[in-house]
């Protein structure tokens, strides 16, 4: 993942604070594209990509407001 802008870090921190619903509904999002990879039958390096960006995506809104406190 290209390292985002600290001024975008702290938006997302923002958001996970106000929205945490948000972090919980990616996180199943994720959850749900993993257990359809092994069903992958035409489209598997496809159904790759979208999990590791969903997984760098997840993994970012859940660790911001961590990344928002160090950065201050």
């Amino acid at each position: 993942m290209i390292k985002p802008d600290p001024n975008l870090v702290k938006v997302m921190a923002a958001m996970v604070r106000q929205y945490p619903d948000f972090v919980h509904w990616l996180g199943e999002w994720r959850t749900r594209e993993l257990e359809a990879l092994p069903h992958a039958a035409n489209n598997t390096a496809l159904m790759q990509g979208r999990c590791q960006v969903l997984g760098e995506l997840y993994k970012f809104a859940k660790e911001s407001p961590e990344l928002a406190a160090k950065s201050l």
